[in-house]
């Protein structure tokens, strides 16, 4: 194949990666690999695969919709995990949400909960955290926050925020968390494994964080590789 950075033919190999063959143009210096396998996606492919994923479909439909094996989802997704950074929010938030949620992981016997940040002022996902909905998620939650100047920290009733969240910043009251509860509901809609009736469920925890984080990056506008 020609470069495609100066179009000339005149090429030599010049080793291989990833198992491809690389070749270096003589004219430009430039550096490439052959083209895709016939068997091989476009990578446009894979990112609407996500974006398909990240709208509330499950592997099983996005492999149909997509005429490819739900498995290739699946890996496709995951793939896409090296690529996630942290989520990005101010160093002085004025007011935080927090509100937990469960699901189940493998059967419907082991729970899982995980704790949710909400910036009111512009509403964005902060951070999460995951473990039994008790002291110590919430304290790895709060450490997450650390470095941050919170002004006030709303919760609802549930007695394990007292044991880890600072009095001074916080606040009991349902009333201040609806917010963040319609919140939780876009992670019920937008992502088929955390529907309370559906047929698709977690198999890892791993899968369940990794899920979380891309539905969160995604609604807070920050998922690059869609853009």
């Amino acid at each position: 194949m020609n470069c495609p950075k100066c179009n000339s033919f005149n090429n030599k190999k010049n080793g291989k990666i990833k198992g491809l063959q690389r070749y270096q143009c003589h004219e430009c210096r430039y550096n490439y690999t052959v083209e895709l396998k016939s068997t091989a996606f476009h990578p446009s492919v894979k990112r609407q695969a996500l974006q398909l994923y990240l709208e509330g479909l499950g592997f099983r439909s996005i492999g149909r919709f997509l005429g490819v094996s739900h498995v290739s989802v699946q890996n496709w997704i995951k793939a896409f995990g090296p690529e996630l950074e942290d989520l990005k929010s101010e160093n002085e938030i004025e007011i935080v949400e927090l509100d937990e949620m469960h699901t189940y992981i493998g059967n419907k016997k082991n729970i899982v909960g995980y704790g949710l940040l909400l910036i009111e002022l512009g509403k964005k996902f902060i951070n999460c955290s995951f473990g039994s909905r008790g002291t110590k998620t919430g304290q790895k939650l709060w450490k997450k926050l650390e470095k941050k100047e919170i002004g006030r920290v709303m919760t609802d009733n549930w007695k394990a925020y007292a044991e880890f969240l600072p009095d001074e910043v916080h606040t009991r009251s349902k009333a201040e968390t609806y917010t963040v509860e319609g919140y939780n509901s876009i992670f019920r809609h937008f992502l088929a494994r955390l529907r309370r009736k559906t047929k698709c469920y977690t198999k890892s925890l791993g899968m369940l964080k990794h899920s979380v984080l891309l539905l969160m990056k995604y609604r807070n506008n920050e998922l690059t590789i869609l853009n």
